[in-house]
């Protein structure tokens, strides 16, 4: 799947490959000091929503305007298209809430992706390919097809 907007795609690693690596970087994440090296890094769990079966998916935590914020363009995150309760471990250490597909316009989306970049995110963590020499604007990531996923944390 590749979506094309001027010299920025999409372009998420291929399913293969992480049905192969996600069983480490899993473990990596959980471990209390392996996690910390990846601070970017997080594991969600959470129930699928048609099978009830527990599920366990390594992303990239963003924090976006101070909200953590996951970008996908994976069919997993149809499970929260209503407010789902989710497990987040990062750096070893786990927080609960809840985690909301967010219904935004493109130009909110293009806005948070440059956010993100902003931020240091690297356009591989968003699984963007991004032509050499090219400066990413928010219109032209208003066009690429990521959602947004809002993660709350309960009180702790």
């Amino acid at each position: 799947m590749t979506t094309t907007t001027s010299g920025v795609r999409l372009a998420p690693p291929p399913r293969a490959l992480m049905r192969t690596i996600n069983p480490l970087v899993r473990r990596v994440i959980a471990h209390p000091r392996l996690g910390r090296r990846v601070p970017l890094m997080a594991l969600l769990e959470f129930t699928g929503r048609r099978s009830g079966a527990p599920l366990r998916v390594p992303v990239c935590l963003h924090s976006i305007d101070g909200v953590p914020m996951v970008f996908t363009p994976r069919s997993w995150r149809l499970n929260f298209t209503e407010p789902a309760p989710v497990a987040v471990t990062r750096c070893g250490r786990v927080r609960r809430g809840y985690a909301v597909l967010l219904r935004v316009t493109p130009q909110e989306r293009g806005t948070a992706l440059r956010r993100a970049l902003d931020n240091g995110a690297t356009p591989f963590e968003l699984g963007l390919k991004v032509d050499r020499g090219h400066e990413i604007t928010a219109g032209e990531l208003s066009g690429i097809g990521l959602a947004l996923i809002r993660i709350d944390f309960s009180e702790e």
